[in-house]
């Protein structure tokens, strides 16, 4: 029998709990809680549709948790919307205990409302010892700023483990208002992230929540009008390499066409190889390096070499000594040689260049003075 079939299917204990639990009689904060149970649920049930055992257990995890957070809610919710909570020598007591269980601080008969705090957060997920870093990140934030971003952080599909990492990296995630990180959410959807990468991204590059959508949008053009990928091409480049939207609009822009015309790279290996987590510099000086040795080729206008070019991504996602061993076959010491000499000999081009520019800017003021 299907588990949605019947007076003990899905459909009807869902209705059940929804009457023993409205999401009206939860407090707006935690309603966000209670969205964040239901989802998980939702995510059990689509893969236990074969197991009544399975579906029965995660039913019961989250009666238990709907118990859990729909008592006392008039005395959690005076916690939360309390103006400065964690002021109270709670927070100072909270902070300097060692380590212990998770629920050790359900242990006394009338529970401080710091104490509720702490049992909130460990039903969404967190453990003791996360709540407490989580706590020494801007100790002074009230609770409840603290509770709604961590609240929509979740519900955006980010593990507790992501969401502590980003907020340390990047603490201006709590001093954002939950409508803008929603909006920030939405956007990054858009560009079909999913939970795994955003969890990558939020690690790697928390502040890709915090930049202006107008930076964000500007990497997004350039890449797709000035580059010429695809809008598929572009949602990969920022899932695998997020930090791209931190750098300067006309260095990323240089990257790509060093690729493209120096290398005779397509779009499609570029976005393949990751090419743009590894520095330019750095690459740059590899094929420099492997050109003058005779061992790197560009393809001229058919995409043709008389010698066989290595693969872009083994070219730069080698390490240095595998790459000058390897594939250069040559040693360290002459790489390091290498490296100096072509920072001179860009510099000298630099000034030369620099020289040239001017000359010609005089040039030019001195015929417009003729011609006056």
């Amino acid at each position: 029998m299907a588990l949605d079939d019947g007076p003990f299917g899905i459909t009807s204990l869902l209705s059940s709990l929804s009457v023993l639990h409205p999401p009206q009689a939860l407090p707006p904060n935690l309603q966000v809680l209670q969205r964040h149970s239901f989802a998980s649920l939702a995510c059990q049930l689509s893969s236990l549709n074969s197991s009544p055992v399975g579906f029965l257990w995660s039913l019961r995890h989250l009666g238990c948790r709907l118990v859990g957070t729909s008592s006392d809610q008039s005395e959690t919710s005076l916690c939360l919307a309390s103006s400065n909570p964690d002021s109270s020598d709670g927070l100072q007591k909270f902070l300097e205990t060692p380590t212990s269980s998770p629920r050790e601080h359900q242990s006394p008969a009338n529970p401080s409302l710091f104490e509720k705090v702490v049992d909130s957060f460990l039903d969404m997920g967190f453990s003791h010892a996360q709540i407490k870093e989580l706590f020494s990140v801007q100790p002074k934030l009230p609770s409840q700023a603290r509770f709604a971003i961590v609240s929509e952080l979740l519900l955006l599909g980010l593990n507790t483990d992501s969401i502590l990492k980003a907020l340390q990296k990047n603490t201006e995630l709590l001093r954002m208002s939950p409508k803008r990180l929603k909006n920030r959410a939405d956007l990054l959807r858009k560009f079909n992230f999913q939970e795994g990468s955003l969890n990558h991204i939020v690690i790697h590059c928390p502040s890709i929540f915090t930049l202006p959508q107008s930076r964000i949008e500007a990497v997004q053009d350039l890449l797709k009008e000035k580059c010429l990928f695809t809008g598929q091409q572009v949602s990969k480049i920022l899932q695998t390499c997020p930090t791209v939207l931190l750098e300067d609009l006309d260095d990323l822009e240089y990257a790509f066409q060093f690729a493209y015309f120096r290398m005779g790279v397509k779009h499609r290996e570029i976005v393949n190889s990751g090419f743009f987590q590894t520095s330019l510099a750095e690459i740059k000086n590899r094929t420099i390096f492997l050109e003058r040795l005779g061992l790197y080729q560009t393809p001229d206008k058919k995409g043709q070499t008389q010698i066989v070019n290595p693969k872009l991504k083994t070219l730069i996602r080698i390490s240095e000594t595998d790459f000058v061993t390897k594939i250069a076959c040559s040693t360290i010491e002459e790489y390091e040689i290498f490296k100096k000499l072509l920072v001179r000999e860009e510099q000298r081009k630099w000034n030369e260049d620099g020289t040239l520019k001017v000359e010609l800017s005089d040039i030019e003021s001195d015929e417009e003075s003729d011609t006056e």
